[in-house]
């Protein structure tokens, strides 16, 4: 058995796998900045620990709104749905929580602008409860007009 030699004038580079490889790194570089999320992210800073209230939030002021997912073993027609309440009050839906919040609004607005804006909204949401849920709440709490909104750290 002969092992025949190569010339090493005539080895030359397969340049195909080579070009291929190049044209998947510059595909794969080019899309990579599109898989981020473009829409309803929220940026929020949320607390890791419990920790103390700070003082100028006393509780009898703050409103509080506290959301509890229906789980869906416990009513299979309930499947993603959520328990709204302010201030311990149970609400229907969304929509009656804005308008509750709107017509706090308009209260508070009769007693000065200052108190208002100074207002805080505190959102409790269950550990279970859906992002879509708490982003409707944040989202109800900035359409009746307050601007100090605050989270807790989930359950």
């Amino acid at each position: 058995m002969k092992i025949k030699k190569t010339d090493p004038a005539k080895m030359e580079l397969m340049m195909t796998p080579m070009i291929d490889v190049v044209f998947q790194l510059l595909i794969f570089f080019m899309m990579m900045p599109s898989f981020g999320a473009k829409e309803g992210y929220l940026p929020t800073n949320l607390p890791d620990t419990q920790g103390q209230q700070p003082t100028e939030i006393k509780k009898q002021d703050t409103f509080r709104i506290d959301l509890l997912h229906v789980e869906p073993w416990e009513v299979e027609a309930n499947k993603g749905k959520v328990i709204i309440r302010l201030n311990q009050q149970e609400l229907g839906d969304f929509a009656e929580l804005r308008r509750l919040l709107r017509s706090a609004r308009e209260s508070l607005q009769s007693q000065g602008q200052e108190k208002v804006e100074k207002q805080p909204i505190l959102i409790s949401p269950d550990m279970t409860v859906w992002h879509k849920h708490v982003v409707a709440a944040f989202d109800s709490a900035v359409d009746a007009g307050f601007k100090n909104i605050q989270f807790t750290v989930p359950k």
